[in-house]
């Protein structure tokens, strides 16, 4: 499966809430006197905000501002240099080491040290709270290098994708983290292009640019991240210059292309939304499973039901994520089968629940929500919805409290197919199955690279296709409503990188 090119539209320039614009010299990265700021929506509010405990995709947006890790993934998905300018691994897999970058400030004036990127590793794995501690278990050590500008990494077992994970852990000062005694969050310090202004629950989020920033300078002086779960609020606040930059379901873009007041960028993105299982009730009879898989028509959700701004999945990860098998074979929707293997499974009538967020998650996931639900009341299954908040939703989903089917979507923001199997197929809170050959899958993957991993991904992706544990639906792409002085391209993996974003003059 090849994801159809996306158009970037750019409409008619229209009332503004940027304040006055900052010119920006794209040659030598640097910034002009006159101020500048830029509103940003986020349809959930992260779970928290300090990044040795919280991980979550709605945190990335402001961790990504604030800190650091020692690589960093652009907004293309490449892992490129970040407090590291170089690392190597042995030939194991399970020794790496990252050269220090020189010169690097954190925000309150300290200088980076190998006992900072330490600490920050340490930090994590000694607080059973963090929920970043299970996305590194498998790092046993971390020691200063002999040279003193280097860190190593001792790992229990071979992880290829180690250089990509430890993008996403931003490094703090180990002195400050230790002083704030739990409440780092309340005045966070970090390397990154941004410095913390002030943050109100339920409200917002705001930083300014850092000038001590080790790299290229931000265009954007001030960044304010604003929480607004609505999707017509998000909409609606962009159209009437409260918002600058805005992320909007597929039904409302068509809308956007006659607006005066607000632009329209599309990308293909690296969200897979999928029909997750679980084995409850006749749900643990695997062809009623296939039956469910077999029912649903996703070229008819990608193209009429998301206006074509999808691609039907037959993965649980999109094209250029590590994984993306090219022309794997999958199911092709086949009704008469689905029925047959319902009426030959002894299903009885008894409702499946199917659970979604209604707000703050999929995009229109109450439409696709009830789409499926249709297809599968065509083969003979009866099937309740289930909606509740992205909060509420996401908590269900850490506790493995799910009894039916779900619907989810999950973007690896490390842009490998790691995280991915781990956490819905291979031990994770939305494995449900414990199926020992798909763990040992798992770790196969995990000690190979190239080629040789992309045939163990194969494997995993057809015995997850053969036992329909995880039920891909289709690959979303991005759309946003943005001011139209806005000039920025968004990140295949949905974070908002705000040092990308320029305003015209």
């Amino acid at each position: 499966m090849n994801a159809r090119p996306l158009a970037l539209a750019v409409l008619v320039v229209g009332a503004s809430a940027l304040t006055a614009c900052a010119p920006f010299d794209a040659a030598d990265g640097t910034v002009g006197d006159a101020p500048s700021a830029v509103t940003i929506a986020l349809p959930a509010e992260p779970p928290g905000t300090d990044p040795i405990l919280t991980r979550s995709i709605a945190a990335w947006n402001i961790y990504y501002a604030l800190y650091d890790g020692l690589t960093r993934i652009d907004r293309s998905g490449e892992v490129v240099p970040g407090l590291a300018t170089e690392w190597e691994a042995d030939e194991t897999l399970t020794e790496w080491t990252f050269h220090l970058r020189e010169g690097v400030v954190f925000h309150d004036g300290s200088t980076l040290t190998p006992a900072d990127v330490v600490g920050t590793y340490r930090a994590i794995l000694g607080d059973e709270s963090s929920t970043n501690r299970a996305a590194i278990s498998m790092l046993e050590a971390v020691e200063e290098g002999a040279d003193g500008a280097s860190v190593v990494f001792t790992l229990r077992n071979p992880y290829s994708a180690w250089a990509s994970m430890v993008a996403t852990i931003g490094v703090v000062p180990e002195a400050a983290y230790a002083e704030a005694g739990g409440s780092f969050a309340d005045a966070p310090v970090g390397t990154g292009p941004y410095s913390f202004v002030s943050s109100t629950s339920g409200v917002d989020y705001r930083l300014t640019r850092n000038d001590d920033y080790w790299g290229e300078a931000p265009a954007v002086q001030d960044v304010t991240f604003s929480y607004v779960s609505s999707e017509d609020a998000r909409l609606t606040g962009v159209q009437s210059g409260s918002l600058d930059i805005a992320l909007v379901p597929p039904n409302q873009v068509a809308g956007l292309e006659s607006s005066t007041r607000a632009s329209v960028i599309t990308e293909a993105g690296n969200q897979v939304v999928f029909l997750g299982t679980t084995p409850a009730g006749p749900l643990a009879d695997p062809a009623l499973r296939r039956a469910i898989s077999l029912a649903v028509d996703r070229e008819a959700l990608a193209d009429s039901l998301l206006s074509g701004l999808a691609e039907p999945a037959n993965q649980l990860v999109a094209p250029g994520v590590t994984g993306y098998v090219d022309d794997l074979s999958a199911p092709e929707t086949d009704v008469d089968e689905a029925k047959a293997l319902v009426a030959a499974s002894g299903y009885d009538g008894s409702p499946i629940t199917l659970e979604y967020a209604s707000t703050g998650g999929v995009p229109m996931a109450s439409e696709v929500a009830q789409a499926v639900a249709g297809a599968l009341a065509e083969v003979g299954l009866t099937v309740e919805l289930v909606g509740s908040d992205q909060p509420s939703f996401s908590l269900k989903l850490a506790n493995s409290e799910i009894g039916g089917l779900y619907l989810n979507g999950w973007s690896p923001s490390v842009m490998d197919g790691d995280v991915v199997v781990n956490q819905i197929l291979a031990g994770g809170p939305e494995d449900y199955y414990d199926d020992a050959e798909m763990a040992e899958l798992y770790l196969e993957q995990q000690a190979s690279e190239g080629e040789e991993r992309l045939e163990v991904y194969e494997r995993i992706w057809e015995l997850n296709d053969e036992l329909s544990y995880q039920i891909p639906l289709y690959v979303n792409s991005s759309s946003y409503a943005v001011d139209p002085a806005v000039e920025w391209v968004p990140a295949v993996d949905g974070i908002f990188r705000a040092a990308d974003i320029v305003i015209a003059e």
